[in-house]
């Protein structure tokens, strides 16, 4: 199964400490990592997929790296010695793939530029 941007967000959301995570957040923690922003597309599928395969929770508005799954993927890195991006991709290949997606996060092209400012206005306001 092709992951797209998945494993990277979850690498982010991970290293970032495993949340609770808005979805700006969540962009924050992927900019912090990857040097990019993700598109509407690629957040809602990797947040779906994730879902989807219980590697994270959501608890209202937030989301979480599941415990269990962020010792398994610490573990995993750690005995590997990968790059963080090669590591995090190994590991999903080495996941059950889930045969359909439910879409239980929908984003729209509005409700994603409203995270984006929400998220660019926290960068700058941190960055002074």
């Amino acid at each position: 199964m092709e992951y797209g941007e998945t494993p990277v967000v979850f690498l982010a959301m991970f290293w970032g400490g495993g949340g609770p995570y808005t979805i700006p957040q969540i962009i924050h923690v992927y900019d912090w990592i990857n040097r990019a922003v993700p598109t509407r597309g690629e957040m809602e599928s990797a947040i779906n997929t994730l879902l989807a395969m219980g590697l994270i929770e959501q608890r209202g508005n937030t989301f979480r790296v599941s415990e269990s799954h962020g010792r398994a993927f610490d573990a995993y890195r750690k005995k590997k010695r990968k790059r963080k991006f090669v590591a995090v991709r190994m590991f999903f290949q080495g996941l059950p793939s889930v045969a359909t997606v439910p879409r239980v996060i929908r984003l729209t092209e509005a409700q994603y530029k409203k995270h984006i400012e929400t998220y660019r206005k926290a960068f700058n306001d941190a960055s002074g």
